[in-house]
């Protein structure tokens, strides 16, 4: 049996998203890392930017929101839930401008978080986990992301 890393990491994530979300597609949202030590998805610029030279506010905001998407989405996949998983709301705050690929960095929850949302699904078959997502320029922060995301047992 292939351990939890292999079987739903990027290749999983990548599939998902593809087949899941035309948007991500067409802005070439690829899944770069996605093990039990975190997530990250990018973008190329250029299908990115808006007439400024910048990248697009709601090209942001699609990968961050994607980002925690997926870390619920391979969470639940990793403990055999079957759910799907939502945003449910959401806060971004645009800090400085990005001017290259954009890289969307999820945070790790904290254990108990995961744990008050693992408990949650086991005995009402839903749940909600805050996550936050970071995109930098360099070393600079450039959009900060936090969400809320809703699973349901199918």
């Amino acid at each position: 049996m292939r351990d939890a890393d292999e079987s739903f990491g990027v290749s999983y994530l990548q599939a998902r998203i593809s087949a899941e979300f035309p948007l991500a597609v067409h802005i070439g949202i690829s899944v770069e890392r996605a093990d039990d030590g975190g997530l990250e998805l990018i973008a190329p610029f250029a299908p990115n930017a808006n007439f400024k030279g910048t990248a697009f506010g709601g090209s942001l905001f699609s990968i961050a929101v994607l980002a925690g998407w997926a870390w619920v989405t391979r969470y639940l996949a990793t403990k055999r839930i079957a759910a799907d998983a939502v945003i449910q709301e959401s806060t971004i705050h645009y800090l400085a401008p990005v001017h290259g690929v954009l890289k969307a960095t999820l945070l790790s929850p904290s254990a108990g978080n995961i744990e008050k949302f693992q408990k949650m699904m086991q005995r009402a078959g839903r749940g909600r986990l805050w996550l936050g997502v970071e995109i930098r320029q360099g070393a600079v922060l450039a959009t900060r992301f936090e969400g809320i995301f809703a699973a349901t047992r199918r």
